[in-house]
Formats: structure tokens, sequence, C-alpha cells
């Protein structure tokens, strides 16, 4: 079975925003509190995104420069299920995007400037999984589809 490793820059970005609203939740008081919830609706969607959203965008250089990348086949259960999962991933946006004001709210009250900066972070990453990484991910299985399906033979017919 081919693995295919989420992009860099995304586990990073991952990784950061996990850091700090895990930090967050220490803070203690309503900012706390609105980082525990936060955290706790952000979490299984984190899990799930990095299970079939985002290990399909290892594909896009490879794809984009006209290379193979072992059984490419192999991302289309991904791209499937996240097309599948889709409006479900976008409700929860609406929940996390809630969860996210709530901190930003409690930490704006509280003067709590780096947790704020997070809740404005968080709410632009929800926007760009939306806009762009989501999206990306289709495309890649769709493309992965159109190059491994069986060419029909020409007729001579246009």
């Amino acid at each position: 079975m081919v693995t295919f490793d989420i992009p860099r820059s995304v586990q990073v970005e991952h990784a950061e925003i996990h850091g700090t609203l895990e930090e967050a939740t220490r803070r203690g008081g309503a900012v706390g509190e609105a980082a525990t919830r936060l955290a706790e609706v952000l979490h299984p969607h984190f899990v799930r995104e990095e299970e079939i959203a985002l290990p399909p965008l290892a594909l896009l250089a490879p794809l984009a420069a006209g290379e193979a990348f072992g059984d490419m086949s192999e991302v289309l259960a991904l791209t499937d299920a996240l097309k599948a999962e889709l409006p479900r991933m976008l409700e929860e946006h609406v929940v996390i995007r809630a969860a996210v004001e709530n901190l930003r709210a409690a930490a704006r009250a509280k003067g709590a400037v780096e947790e704020e900066l997070l809740a404005e972070k968080l709410a632009l990453h929800a926007l760009t999984e939306e806009e762009v990484l989501y999206p990306a991910a289709i495309v890649v299985g769709e493309l992965v589809r159109l190059r491994i399906a069986p060419v029909a033979p020409r007729t001579g017919v246009v």
C-alpha cells in the first residue's frame, strides 16, 4: 500500500495550531474554557482531515510535473471518501467557526492577544481548507482517475 504524506507545510501548520490551542486550554478562565470547547470540536475534525483530505495533496506536485507516484490509484479511496464526507466536514466548519468566534470574543475581552491571534489564524485556516485544500484534494482524485482510465481506441470518427 502506498502512503501519501501530507505536505510538510500543512503538517507544520496543523501542529502549530494544535500546540497553540493546547496552551490556550491551560490558560484558565473564560479564555481557557473557550479554547477547550474549540479543541473538543476541532480535534476529531483534524483527525479525519489528516486521514482523507490532506494526504491526496502529496500528489499535487508530481501530477503537475506529469510524473507518476507509486500506485496513484490508491488515492481514489481517500478522494472518494472526501467527496462523500465533504458536506459533513463543511457543517463541522460551521461549528468550528462558532467555537473560534467564542474564543476570539473571550480573548478580546481578557486582552489575551495570543489567543485572539490564534482565533484569527484558525478562521483563515478553515477558509483555506474550503477554498483551496479540499477542492485541490478532490481534483487530485479526478486527475488520477482520468490518467488511469483506459484510453478508448480511436475510430477515426470525430
